[in-house]
């Protein structure tokens, strides 16, 4: 048995409902993420366009390439949001007004109702094709799920230009069949694809936070060992410890000393060559790694951060902190353990406490 429009419509009508109530009910758990309510809102009209109008696939009414524009410009809108960037741009704006002011320019100018119907289908395509554009352009190269998103909005933009290809009426009436499994199977893994993002974005700062020091921002234990890996290579290592910090807690408070702990790491954080990673070992100790630098490099940077912190005192609300700093350097053989060269680096850092402090040691 045949298939008929009507009832593909309403099966359109219940893909497209449901995947807006998805996207509906998951902004209701995070109200901040407001491309959840856009991507809602883009299926809500997709819902109601596809019972309104009972010629599928046709452009007759200026409402048509309005209604589905607006779906498709909604939807565009929160994929922006999605990637942190402003939500409209002006290219977005024109592609928007593109398919409804062919329609009327054209229906002003005199052009049949086919040829009205063909010019508003190639904005509307051309329209859908600028959303995959930014999603081609936009993905990062290992991201097969973007990759996808983006295979499937080009899907929708090729398929709704089919019924104008020069086609037998048995093959016409295939076409605007293929419109609809398009569209559902478009929608299915648009939805599913962009929920998926959402829980790898989730995990991405779970695992950003177990790696960072909540403080100063600078990696943590754990953090530098997975930034560093297995990477077997030469390195060198800095470990720099603030003299009398207790003193500085004492006096100003701990308000006080964690702003002495986060202009160090801004400080610091300004020398780091690329490549470099620093991360706050505890209290107030940090460890700099620096792959491929070697001893000179790294006894120079050592001498550089010293006298950064000691050449300005850190300001705390009117208070003016004088800070110094005492560092260790080691340098990491190929191939030997992390541990053992910051071992090297700290017993060079209690060399230059023992020393009198506001000095660097190298083992």
């Amino acid at each position: 048995m045949g298939l008929s429009v009507p009832t593909l419509q309403f099966s359109d009508f219940l893909v497209f409902g449901s995947c807006g109530a998805i996207f509906l009910c998951t902004w209701l758990l995070h109200r901040q993420k407001t491309y959840l309510l856009l991507f809602a809102a883009s299926y809500a009209v997709c819902a109601g366009m596809a019972v309104w109008f009972v010629d599928f696939g046709s452009y007759g009414s200026v409402w048509s390439p309005l209604g589905w524009s607006m779906a498709g410009s909604t939807f565009w809108m929160g994929l922006r949001l999605f990637d942190g960037r402003p939500p409209v741009t002006r290219p977005m704006l024109a592609l928007f007004a593109l398919p409804t002011l062919t329609h009327i320019l054209m229906t002003l100018a005199g052009f049949d109702a086919v040829a009205v119907n063909a010019g508003s289908t190639v904005a509307y395509a051309l329209h859908e094709s600028g959303n995959a554009f930014y999603v081609f352009r936009n993905s990062p190269p290992r991201s097969p799920l973007r990759q996808l998103i983006a295979w499937a909005l080009l899907a929708i933009a090729l398929a709704i230009c089919l019924p104008l290809l020069p086609l037998g009426e048995t093959v016409a009436r295939l076409s605007i069949v293929g419109i609809f499994i398009v569209d559902q199977v478009s929608s299915i893994v648009l939805t599913t694809a962009i929920l998926a993002l959402e829980a790898e974005k989730a995990h991405a700062v779970v695992a950003r936070m177990a790696r960072t020091d909540p403080l100063t921002g600078a990696l943590n234990r754990q953090g530098l060992a997975a930034e560093i890996g297995d990477d077997p290579g030469e390195a060198g290592i800095i470990v720099a410890d603030l003299d009398h910090f207790k003193s500085v807690n004492d006096r100003f408070g701990h308000a006080g000393g964690d702003a002495v702990l986060r202009e160090f790491t801004r400080r610091a954080g300004t020398l780091l060559p690329q490549g470099g990673h620093m991360a706050r070992l505890g209290g107030e100790e940090f460890g700099i790694v620096l792959p491929g630098r070697d001893h000179n490099a790294t006894a120079y940077l050592a001498e550089r951060l010293r006298r950064a912190i000691v050449g300005t005192p850190m300001t705390w609300r009117e208070a003016a902190i004088p800070v110094t700093v005492s560092v260790g350097v080691a340098m990491r053989a190929a191939g030997e353990d992390l541990h053992d060269a910051m071992e090297r680096a700290d017993r060079a850092l209690y060399e230059a406490k023992v020393g009198g402090r506001n000095r660097v040691r190298v083992a």
